[in-house]
This record gives C-alpha cells, structure tokens and sequence, in this order.
C-alpha cells in the first residue's frame, strides 16, 4: 500500500493540528466543519491560516484527512519546511537541540522509533542517518546514549 502523499502546506496544517493532542477524528470533524475556536489554542503554530492550507489540499488533492488518520509522507520539503516539521513533531529546534550545516542536520537526538517515524516522512527526500561520533556522546548520561541516538539528516541527492 502507498503512503499518502502531502505538499508542504497541508504536511505541516497536519503535523500544526496534531500538535494538539486531540484525537484525529476530532481534528478531522473540527477542519471539515471549519470550526478552529477548540482547536488553535491547543496548537503548537495558532498563526497558521488553516482555512488556506485546506484549500490548497482542495486544489492539489492531497487527502489530509487520510494523512492524520494512516499517516503520510511529503511529496517534497525544503530545509526550512524539515526545520519546521523537526519543531512540530518532536520539539526540536536549529540551534538548541541540533546544528544545521548549510543543508544539512546534525546532531539531533532522537529515540530509535522517533527516527524510523520521521524516516518514514521524509525518506523519499531525506537520508536520515545515525552518527558515529565522539563529541555526541559528551555530556550525556549512559541511559541518555542508550535511548536517544544522535542523528544527521542530509539530502540523498545534492
């Protein structure tokens, strides 16, 4: 089965609104309905303009609603939007948690299925690897170094 495929815009409207913490179906009835008032005070980005973002998934016809309930992966994301889906889905940002090098991500923490999850986001673009590297061992905890692994993200084609 193929994953549903999502442009920037309606990836990151679904990563916003499952930064909610409700339960999709919920989301799902709010957005159908046009109905923002429960959901943009729980949402990590409350600046979005929801009612653009699902009209572009109207004209392009990316299925959002399939996305939030099977999940997805992006058609295509550019650095700025994998800095942004970093922040939405797992609260990591350039900086504090991780180091960008021109196109390049490093040193982000993450846990074993954190990683396979966003592999499975961004895989078709972004080569998500594990670092093997000293410096990312200093200053952590053995059961730090056991349950998060330091990462780098790079383009598989540059």
């Amino acid at each position: 089965m193929s994953r549903t495929q999502l442009s920037i815009p309606v990836g990151l409207l679904v990563e916003n609104v499952l930064t909610s913490g409700v339960p999709g179906e919920m989301i799902i009835e709010w957005l159908q309905r046009r109905d923002y008032s429960q959901l943009l005070p729980l949402v990590k980005e409350s600046a979005m303009d929801f009612d653009e973002r699902l009209q572009t998934a109207t004209d392009i016809g990316d299925d959002w609603e399939k996305a939030i309930r099977q999940g997805y992966e992006f058609k295509f994301l550019h650095i700025n939007g994998l800095k942004r889906l970093l922040d939405f889905r797992f609260d990591r940002k350039v900086d504090r948690d991780y180091v960008q090098d021109e196109l390049s991500l490093k040193h982000i923490h993450l846990t074993a299925q954190e990683i396979e999850l966003l592999q499975s986001l961004i895989g078709r673009q972004w080569l998500v690897q594990v670092e093997e590297t000293e410096a990312a061992e200093e200053g952590r905890t053995e059961i730090e170094s056991f349950s998060h692994l330091p990462v780098r993200i790079q383009l598989k084609f540059p």
